[in-house]
């Protein structure tokens, strides 16, 4: 990896992690515990979603050192275990999306990606979850954190696609080709 590529990485990661922090420290969107937007996820996909000497491999460095990064910043070492495990299986489901999704406009499909990211993101958390406490019951809790990570995985998806629409051509391929 080059130098300018592993700056640029940094530079995600602390990104990513600022957003993730600072969602934790908003007051929330929604009175029920643990639903949020995942703010974060959309640097994740930006990566996935770049192009030229950009792959998975590099969307999954950024995603995993931003959940240490995050965990870091907000004091909460469990935060570490969720976001490791909820990104691991949402980056993977991402990078099916993306594969599976037609290749004309790809950008117009990130939302759906993004749905399909969050969705895994909330199903491993949910398996952390049982492990750290050792019962199925929190699954009870799965239907409203599914509901919640449709509409945040879309939200997230649609940032992205924006973001990736809105900056110039010029810029983008500069950071391609890093």
């Amino acid at each position: 990896m080059s130098v300018r590529k592993l700056t640029l990485c940094g530079v995600f990661i602390c990104f990513a992690a600022a957003l993730s922090a600072l969602e934790t420290w908003l007051p929330p969107i929604c009175p029920i515990p643990g639903v949020r937007v995942g703010l974060g996820n959309i640097v994740t996909l930006l990566v996935l979603y770049l192009g030229g000497k950009w792959r998975a491999g590099d969307a999954l460095y950024i995603a995993l050192l931003r959940c240490v990064v995050a965990g870091l910043i907000t004091g909460s070492p469990m935060n570490i275990a969720y976001g490791i495990t909820g990104g691991v299986l949402a980056l993977l489901s991402m990078t099916i999306a993306k594969r599976l999704l037609p290749k004309e406009q790809s950008l117009d499909y990130i939302p759906f990606a993004g749905v399909s990211g969050a969705v895994l993101h909330i199903a491993g958390q949910l398996l952390t979850a049982a492990f750290f406490y050792g019962s199925f019951t929190v699954f009870a809790y799965a239907p409203i954190l599914l509901a919640s990570a449709i509409i945040g995985g879309a939200f997230t998806g649609l940032c992205t696609m924006l973001l990736l629409k809105k900056l110039s051509p010029k810029f983008l391929d500069g950071v391609r080709n890093i």
